[in-house]
């Protein structure tokens, strides 16, 4: 069986570096064999005053845990020459799973 999960994450305006932020799914009974993270779309902003150029860093990984459980990592990062720009971000993600029924 596929599964299809979607979800996002929200990075709250902060002056730091990149940062991860981590959302955990159990999905028991159904075991699962392979999962997969795919990126959906970015909303992200930042103010006139703090330039027009810069690089954007995002990375999402999906991770078994367990038979009954995964783990989704979402990375991101926003900088002109290092990660210092204030910035908030909605990130989004569909999360595929390949499942068994397995009680």
């Amino acid at each position: 069986m596929l599964n299809m999960i979607e979800g996002e994450v929200r990075f709250q305006e902060a002056l730091e570096k990149g940062r991860t932020l981590t959302k955990t799914y159990r999905t028991y009974p159904y075991r699962i064999l392979q999962a997969s993270v795919m990126l959906r779309g970015i909303d992200y902003g930042f103010s006139d005053k703090e330039g027009m150029f810069f690089r954007t860093t995002i990375q999402t990984d999906a991770q078994l845990v367990s038979p009954y459980e995964v783990r989704v990592n979402v990375t991101y990062g926003f900088r002109s020459r290092e990660f210092d720009k204030r910035t908030d971000a909605t990130i989004q993600y569909t999360l595929l799973l390949q499942q068994v029924y397995s009680p």
